[in-house]
């Protein structure tokens, strides 16, 4: 009777593995390569998750294995490539080491998908680092692997780290416009660039020109942007706003920039809550 094939071989061949073995976890094959993903992944899922879809053959029904690694946001597309390459590590079509770097990076990505939904201990963290092949990991089997298929663990050790830096950090990034002014034009007239992405280049470019006017640039002068840093600099030195020496038209020009602040802001929201 011959062997059912769950996604890949490499799959079929590493699960295998890690049941056989998962008793003996000194045998080295437990250590091996085939053998470290599926266990780096039920690390991050549980073993339930991963273990499950193979004994029922349940690749991607509902609550399958591809439900099940894709739950907390790692991409279908991204998952398709991972079996691909798992599959290139085991029939050897591509560089060794490149695979398992690439695999890694896949594991890693999965590892803070999961800890931006689940809350993760810090023991948790030094626990996962033990599945990697990173340069301070102590199993000497992985590390003899790292030698014998030449991979450069400094690149998986950079990208665990970015990535442990990034989800310590609340980054939220935006899309940038070819037309925002400097930042801090805006910020001195309370606007951030979370609400300046939300524009559209019209009412950008209408704020744009506001703004200039208020710190009393032409617009048809060529080096507006740097009239602009000089005097953003002269209005945080001295910390008030420019005057035309008319209080009238001073008057006016912060009423229409500030009209003009408020139809934007509604503009903003009316299209964020529609």
């Amino acid at each position: 009777m011959s062997e059912h094939i769950f996604i890949n071989q490499a799959f079929t061949s590493a699960i295998n593995l890690y049941l056989t073995n998962k008793q003996t976890p000194e045998n080295p094959l437990f250590s091996s390569f085939p053998v470290m993903v599926i266990r780096t992944l039920i690390n991050i899922y549980g073993e339930l998750d991963i273990i499950n879809p193979y004994r029922t053959n349940n690749e991607n029904r509902m609550g399958g294995f591809d439900s099940n690694l894709t739950k907390f946001g790692f991409s279908k597309s991204k998952l398709q490539d991972f079996k691909i390459t798992f599959q290139n590590c085991h029939d050897a079509t591509q560089p060794l080491n490149l695979c398992i770097i690439k695999i890694e990076k896949y594991l890693i990505d999965m590892f803070f998908l999961r800890k931006k939904t689940v809350a993760i201990t810090e023991e948790q963290i030094i626990e996962f680092k033990k599945y990697l092949y990173l340069s301070v990991n102590n199993n000497s089997i992985i590390q003899e692997q790292i030698r014998k298929y030449n991979v450069n663990n400094k690149i998986i050790d950079l990208y665990f780290e970015s990535k442990l830096y990034e989800s310590n950090h609340d980054y939220k990034f935006i899309v940038y416009k070819r037309n925002t002014l400097i930042p801090e034009a805006y910020s001195i007239l309370g606007y951030n660039l979370d609400i300046i992405s939300q524009m559209d280049e019209q009412t950008l470019n209408q704020l744009n020109d506001q703004i200039l006017a208020f710190f009393k640039i032409d617009l048809r002068e060529t080096n507006k942007m740097e009239r602009l840093k000089e005097a953003i600099a002269y209005y945080k030195r001295y910390n008030h706003s420019f005057t035309s020496g008319n209080g009238y038209v001073d008057m006016l020009l912060l009423l229409s920039l500030i009209a003009t602040v408020m139809m934007t802001l509604f503009a903003v929201t009316v299209k964020v809550l529609g």
